[in-house]
């Protein structure tokens, strides 16, 4: 790289972390930056999207606000290689054929989870609910494929890094009110408030943020659709600025999520039918140190998270201890930093006469990337991650990135990257049963199993005329070995310590699969006023070993498209119509079978903004405006019908 070059690159860079780090003191100034077009998730450090080393997708606030989007969940559903699956209630978030416990979800980079506080550690549909309000999003950042070498556990299948607002100069803040009303009255109404208020306390010193949410959705009178939900959640964040270059960030929060079902509704009728009312509470904590000088940054933080499901009786708690060192050098970016995770499951469900009921297990790790700007248009990002496990000793992740810009505008990035998944605390140990079965049935624990392994190949390539239009085009390629799945052991009556359950089964490793896939994007400015866009995906999975070898793992549709068309039919006025289509999805296996494949259905969503003035502006939307039926007879879940959308937001 020659002086001149190295030094633009290096320079800019800097410039990049610095401004990444005032922002995050205390007072963010406007334009700054353009964020639309930085990245914090793929290396620890922002970088343009087109010099990161993963396939990553930005949803931007202004697509958040444009289309009344009503949680995270349903912003991602345009995202390539991104699919929701499930319905009514329990809908996951699923990357590039993996399953959604295989999606690490992120809030400004610091892990969000709670699975071990459901049954059999994988209920759906929780996960999401724990994310801010949408008023409280910057940005959404969203990697496909594996980034264990960076973030450790469950990044698997991809990582969801939901960056919130900085704390701004000037009081002020938004309040959003909407409500959405369905066509069919048997499906259940729905409505929300969004609240985001920010500003100093001292000039210059110290800031304080706070956003929350009320969220409510009425039963659905339709056997296995949307339960009666609500979802309440509060969060303060208070900014010090310690000096220049240097911060200090507190952040307190609690979230609670009810769910309630009643037979004749969303229940079956029926002898063991029953009415259900589940509670989740959540509470987390978190203190943040960062620095900057001459372009290197430090970021320091320790969270707490604990979470309640009382109805059965279950307590988790996790503190994580994470540091990452960004050191700027002549040709190279250099990321260091470790990490100590300490988790703590209290469950009276252990079905095991004399079993235990109080899980423990700590994890610590160390990692290193090297970012190396070989020539003026080519770098070269290799990184390895130690993770010393307390249960299963010692695991080695690493990655090797290239990206090579070899005109303005083409540019060529691969890669091979690695994920891992340790086992579920209950999972792994000994001595644990797990009801199954409705109650009648368990499945055993085992000490024996590994951690849940991925390494995936991609290469894309990438085309951006710096003027209207953007194309890509991306190939995968993932080995996933060791899938932890369940064998049984007692298939009639069976007696278990002395107790006699309707089949015994035990956790166990036994799969290798293999999946692969393309995608393709697609966005053009038509005119200055209308711009379209548009991706496709392409996944298939093959079981390579075990009881199935030959068959897919995943019941996931192969084909996958989404378009959106948007119009700025005046400076305050704009429309959007967006499509979305799943194909036939592949067979896929479910816990000791295979299941048959279900249909393929096209959604139709069209929308209008109006900003009445700088402090006011309305949305309105007809969401599956073709009244596509999506039940449980055809499709083995619940989507809702033709539905009207309405909202307003102040800005003060």
């Amino acid at each position: 790289m020659t002086p001149s070059a190295r030094h633009y690159k290096l320079t800019a860079l800097a410039a990049i972390i610095s401004a990444a780090t005032h922002s995050a003191t205390l007072l963010a100034e406007e334009n700054t930056v353009d964020l639309d077009q930085l990245v914090v998730s793929a290396s620890g450090h922002e970088q343009q999207i087109t010099d990161a080393p993963a396939s990553i997708t930005v949803i931007t606030q202004q697509n958040l606000e444009k289309k009344a989007y009503r949680d995270v969940t349903d912003a991602l559903k345009d995202v390539p290689g991104v699919m929701v699956t499930g319905g009514g209630s329990t809908e996951e978030i699923t990357m590039r054929g993996m399953s959604g416990k295989y999606t690490l979800i992120l809030v400004d980079g610091k892990r969000q989870g709670s699975r071990e506080t459901r049954p059999n550690s994988d209920g759906p549909g929780i996960e999401q609910g724990w994310t801010p309000p949408l008023s409280a999003i910057e940005r959404i950042e969203v990697i496909r494929g594996p980034m264990s070498s960076l973030y450790g556990s469950d990044a698997l299948g991809g990582v969801i890094n939901i960056i919130t607002k900085k704390v701004q100069d000037e009081w002020g803040g938004e309040l959003s009110l909407g409500t959405t009303l369905q066509e069919n009255t048997d499906s259940g109404n729905s409505q929300q408030a969004d609240l985001m208020v920010s500003g100093p306390l001292v000039k210059d010193k110290l800031g304080l943020q706070l956003y929350g949410q009320i969220s409510q959705r009425d039963e659905d009178k339709i056997v296995d659709g949307y339960a009666d939900q609500e979802i309440k959640n509060a969060t303060a964040k208070l900014s010090w600025a310690l000096s220049e270059g240097q911060s200090l960030v507190f952040e307190a929060g609690k979230e609670a999520q009810n769910r309630t079902r009643h037979i004749g509704k969303s229940v079956a009728t029926g002898p063991k039918a029953s009415d259900s009312d589940t509670d989740y509470d959540r509470e987390h904590y978190a203190i943040t140190h960062t620095a900057e000088a001459n372009g290197n940054h430090i970021e320091t933080y320790v969270t707490h998270e604990e979470i309640d499901n009382p109805d059965r009786d279950m307590n988790y708690q996790n503190t994580v201890l994470n540091n990452r060192t960004a050191l700027l050098f002549d040709d190279h970016v250099l990321t260091v930093g470790g990490q100590y995770d300490y988790q703590k499951l209290k469950d009276e469900g252990n079905k095991v006469s004399d079993g235990i009921n109080e899980l423990t297990r700590w994890n610590a790790a160390l990692f290193v990337e090297d970012e190396y700007f070989v020539t003026d248009n080519l770098s070269v990002t290799g990184g390895l991650r130690y993770n010393e496990d307390e249960n299963y000793g010692s695991n080695v992740s690493p990655r090797l990135y290239s990206n090579w810009s070899f005109t303005p505008d083409w540019t060529l990035k691969g890669g091979i990257s690695t994920g891992y998944r340790s086992p579920d605390l209950r999972q792994g140990t000994d001595g644990w049963g797990q009801a199954t079965g409705g109650g009648d049935a368990v499945i055993l624990g085992n000490s024996d199993l590994k951690p849940e392994e991925s390494t995936s190949h991609e290469i894309g390539l990438y085309w951006d005329n710096q003027q209207s239009t953007q194309i890509s085009a991306t190939i995968f390629h993932t080995n996933y070995k060791d899938k932890i799945t369940e064998t049984r052991l007692c298939d009639a009556s069976c007696t278990y310590q002395g107790e006699t359950y309707r089949f015994i089964s035990e956790r166990t490793n036994v799969d290798r699969v293999e999946m692969q896939g393309v995608e393709l994007t697609l966005s053009h400015e038509l005119t200055a006023a209308l711009s379209v866009a548009a991706n496709y995906t392409y996944t298939e999975s093959e079981q390579k070993t075990g009881d199935f070898a030959g068959e897919p793992l995943n019941r996931l549709p192969k084909h996958m498209a989404n378009a959106t068309l948007n119009w700025d039919v005046t400076p305050k006025f704009t429309s959007w119509t967006r499509i979305n289509y799943r194909g036939e999805s592949s067979e896929g296996l479910s816990r000791t079978s295979m299941v048959e494949a279900l249909p393929s259905y096209t959604f139709v969503d069209t929308g209008i903004s109006y900003n009445i003035n700088s402090a006011l502006s309305v949305y309105a939307g007809v969401y599956n405006l073709l009244d596509k039926k999506v039940d449980t007879e055809t499709y083995e879940k619940v989507l809702d019908g033709r539905r009207y959308n309405a909202k307003v937001k102040m800005t003060f």
